[in-house]
C-alpha cells in the first residue's frame, strides 16, 4: 500500500492563510518539486502553497458523515449515544462496504488493522488503495460537514 500520508486529488484538507478563515477544501491537483509537494490546487480554482494546507483531523463523530455506519449489534439511545456494545466493551466497529474500522472507546483512536488513522485524507487514501477506486465524499464538505467540523473544534 502506498504511503497514506500523501495528499491526492479528492482529499479533504483544511485551508487557512492570513486572508482567509480556516475551511475544509478539496484538493483537485497536486504539483511536485523534487518528489515533495510544492503547491496544490483547491476547489478546482486556487493554487496554494503546501504551507497553507493542514490535514483535517478525523473524529469518530465524523465517520457517519463520511459514509460509514456502525455495526447493527449496537443499540443507540434516543440521543444517538451507544448504550450496548456486543462482546468487546472497548471497541466499536464502523463499516463502509467491506472496510472495517475499529474505534477504541477508551481513547477514541481509529484503526484499520495495524494502521492508526488520524486524518480524513488518510482515510480517503486508505479506502482508495483498498478498493482501487477514488474515495469521494460528494459535496458534504461544502456545507454541513464544514460547519460541523469547525463547531466540533470550537473554532
Amino acid at each position: 500500500m502506498e504511503d497514506i500520508d500523501k495528499y491526492r486529488p479528492g482529499n479533504l484538507v483544511v485551508f487557512n492563510n492570513e486572508l482567509t478563515m480556516a475551511r475544509i477544501v478539496k484538493v483537485t491537483q497536486v504539483e511536485y518539486m523534487d518528489n515533495k509537494i510544492s503547491s496544490l490546487q483547491i476547489n478546482s480554482c486556487n493554487w496554494v502553497s503546501n504551507k497553507e494546507i493542514k490535514p483535517a483531523q478525523l473524529f469518530v463523530d465524523c465517520l457517519l458523515d463520511l459514509k460509514f455506519h456502525i455495526n447493527r449489534m449496537y443499540i443507540n439511545d434516543k440521543s444517538g449515544n451507544i448504550t450496548k456494545v456486543d462482546y468487546q466493551e472497548d471497541i466499536y466497529r464502523y463499516y463502509n462496504g467491506s472496510l472495517e474500522l475499529l474505534i477504541h472507546k477508551s481513547d477514541n483512536t481509529i484503526w484499520y488493522k495495524e494502521i492508526q488513522i488520524h486524518y480524513i485524507h488518510q482515510l480517503q487514501n486508505l479506502c482508495s488503495d483498498i478498493t482501487g477506486e477514488p474515495y469521494t465524499i460528494a459535496d458534504i464538505y461544502d456545507s454541513y460537514f464544514t460547519r460541523f467540523y469547525f463547531e466540533y473544534l470550537n473554532i
